[in-house]
């Protein structure tokens, strides 16, 4: 029994003691934890007791310059924005039937100026505004951007008759109408009344308006015409002069293909004497040589963005921050 209760002793002992020995080793263990934790932190300490000691934070000075800085800035830019917008058409706000009066008055005054200008328009030509050809009056908050629209149309085919173009075959526009817009769905846009040509007008209830928070929106166009090539020139010069902020965004140009083909006589193979064929060219005529400088007639299809852009607003006055006087 007694050496039973020994052997029990002696575990118990073992037990004991290597579980003191753990204890120890845990706590050598964190102890060497906590004085490395204690050595980082002291080095972080000096080195923002340093940076501290740099005075790295912008003084009143300077700030009250930089201040000045942005609000010089945003002046700038409200500049910009004035005179990007200086000559752009406003809406106008008036009844529906002023309206349809002034739409009709414009058509007349677009035809005459196209005949005096002996330029092919054809007859009743509508420029895009089909919708409206009948006289049925719009919606009254659709006015203010019609009339808008309707200069904007006037403009444009103006600068197209100043580049002396010898037809307008089609004229396209965006409808935002409330009718328009309920319709799309299930009808297919007015076309626009061009003789053979129909160009289809597409449906956007947004255009012309700017997005809030943005600095623009658009109007899209699109024209068909038939000019030569100086006069193309002239009328891109005419859209970049303008007053109406207008980019091109899409010119495709078809010309007269006949010019490419030979003429009879021209480049065939000559024959000698006995009827035989030889590779010998006949020399070509000039008008087969000639390419460049025929100003040939094109028929031209144009699409154009005409921007919109916000009212300028004052700038707000810079907040301060707390502290900062």
């Amino acid at each position: 029994m007694q050496s039973q209760r020994k052997i029990i002793v002696i575990a118990l002992a073992l037990v004991l003691g290597l579980l003191f020995l753990g204890a120890v080793a845990l706590v050598v263990l964190k102890f060497l934890h906590f004085t490395d934790a204690e050595t980082v932190l002291k080095e972080n300490k000096k080195r923002l007791e340093f940076l501290y000691g740099q005075n790295p934070f912008p003084s009143t000075a300077n700030l009250s310059l930089e201040r000045e800085n942005i609000q010089t800035i945003k002046q700038e830019v409200l500049d910009l924005q004035s005179a990007m917008g200086a000559g752009q058409v406003e809406p106008v706000v008036q009844s529906p039937a002023r309206f349809i009066t002034q739409f009709f008055d414009t058509q007349r005054n677009l035809l005459a100026k196209a005949v005096a200008g002996g330029i092919a328009v054809p007859k009743a030509f509508d420029f895009g505004f089909g919708r409206h050809i009948k006289g049925d009056l719009p919606a009254p908050q659709d006015v203010p951007r019609l009339t808008q629209q309707l200069k904007i149309v006037e403009a444009l085919c103006l600068a197209l008759y100043a580049g002396n173009i010898s037809s307008l075959d089609a004229v396209a526009r965006q409808e935002f109408e409330v009718d328009a817009v309920a319709g799309s769905a299930g009808k297919v846009p007015v076309a626009a009344r061009g003789g053979e040509i129909e160009m289809k007008n597409s449906v956007d209830s947004g255009a012309g308006l700017v997005p809030e928070g943005q600095l623009y929106g658009r109007w899209r166009f699109s024209v068909q015409f038939k000019a030569r090539e100086s006069g193309l020139m002239k009328i891109l010069n005419e859209l970049a002069n303008n007053s109406i902020f207008t980019v091109v965004t899409r010119l495709e140009v078809k010309g007269d293909e006949k010019v490419f083909e030979r003429k009879d006589g021209a480049g065939g193979a000559a024959k000698e004497a006995g009827g035989i064929e030889t590779e010998k060219e006949v020399p070509k005529t000039r008008d087969y040589r000639v390419v460049c400088g025929r100003e040939n007639l094109l028929t031209i299809k144009m699409d154009m963005d005409v921007f919109q852009f916000s009212k300028p607003q004052a700038p707000a006055p810079e907040k301060q921050p707390g502290g900062v006087k």
